[in-house]
């Protein structure tokens, strides 16, 4: 989306991991992905790590003195700050931390409150936050870029939404799949299956204008009983609607509309239209499968052992990403992100049953 790369250091690292160690061209970059980040807490310039505190003091005394020097001086003032992974430290044990690091050359001030630089030791104390070793498993030292948009995932709480059903996509999902699909201010995104308009919440949220379709009929006209749980039984309030949705943040304006159809016979127009097209199909686990258009012979079994073969293919797409998600110890499901090549113009085998539910 931005036109760079972001190289990732996987040596040693375990998914268990809070930090992990990226590569990018510069910190406009970094910042960049920090605006469109929801599971990203923060992006720090690495200026040393290492395996116990002496590792990393040595680590921080070999990063180029020149780089150092536009945030040490004394027109400038900064702050050092502990962020310990499954441990809590004591204020005492983190002064006598941050005083590990008065080798620095910072000329400046500290100010605790509104600090021109941030600076801030990390330590991961491991994966049991019950069991925590006495010393860290790995330190980090580093200056605080900035943050990503993890407050989003407040702002657009499913417990606080105006309008939600019993299959809502999670607001953190939601804004992954709006990334995946590079949705930005002007592209005109479609939700086949938009349900309640959960993943079209995200995508306006970008500036994009939405659009969408289900065949539930009492559904996208805001009818029939209720899905929060404390008026579990009761009908749907007359401001429990799709559209209040939008109203709801401020994102009226690119709220195009919903339409109630099939989405195996849409009867769109066969002419490029859309910039993406994201959706949460429905596979029939928290909310009962309907039928579609079964209109074509071919139907694909699909095995409850999952295998590349089941992913869906197309002459006019490539496949970019295949993201899973674990649900539980049996159960996952994948997010599938595909890119058009080219454009299509004559009916060929696609490889993708009209079945969409199994």
């Amino acid at each position: 989306m931005f036109g760079f790369n972001v190289h990732v250091q996987f040596k040693d690292h375990r998914k268990e991991n809070p930090h992990l160690v990226i590569h990018l061209p510069n910190e406009n970059c970094a910042r960049n992905l920090l605006s469109r980040a929801v599971s990203i807490k923060s992006v720090y310039e690495l200026w040393g790590q290492g395996n116990n505190l002496t590792d990393v003091k040595h680590s921080v005394l070999q990063y180029p003195a020149e780089k150092m020097k536009a945030f040490t001086t004394s027109s400038s003032s900064f702050k050092i700050s502990i962020e310990s992974f499954n441990k809590k430290l004591t204020v005492d044990q983190q002064r006598e931390l941050i005083d590990q690091f008065q080798f620095l050359p910072f000329q400046g001030r500290v100010n605790l409150t509104a600090p021109d630089h941030v600076f801030a030791l990390m330590l991961d104390y491991g994966d049991d936050p019950n069991e925590a070793p006495p010393s860290p498993d790995r330190l980090f030292f580093g200056r605080l870029i900035g943050h990503g948009q993890r407050h989003l995932l407040k702002q657009y709480s499913l417990k606080t939404r105006q309008f939600i059903g019993n299959t809502s996509m999670d607001p953190q999902l939601s804004f992954l799949m709006a990334n995946q699909g590079q949705v930005h201010s002007g592209s005109l995104v479609f939700d086949p299956f938009v349900g309640t308009g959960s993943v079209l919440v995200s995508c306006s949220h970008f500036g994009a204008h939405v659009m969408g379709s289900d065949i539930d009929y009492t559904l996208l006209h805001g009818r029939g009983r209720s899905s929060r749980a404390n008026r579990q039984g009761q009908w749907r309030a007359r401001d429990e609607n799709f559209r209040a949705n939008f109203a709801q943040y401020g994102l009226g304006s690119y709220f195009v509309d919903v339409l109630v159809a099939d989405a195996g016979r849409l009867g769109l127009r066969e002419v490029p239209l859309f910039d993406a097209i994201i959706t949460d199909p429905p596979y029939g686990i928290r909310e009962g499968a309907r039928k579609l258009d079964t209109s074509v012979d071919h139907k694909e079994e699909t095995d409850s052992v999952y295998s590349e073969a089941l992913i869906p293919s197309h002459p006019c797409l490539r496949l970019v990403a295949n993201s899973e998600q674990c649900l539980s110890r049996n159960v996952s499901r994948r997010l599938i992100t595909m890119e058009k090549v080219k454009e299509h113009t004559v009916r060929e085998p696609t490889g993708i049953s009209a079945v969409c539910v199994p």
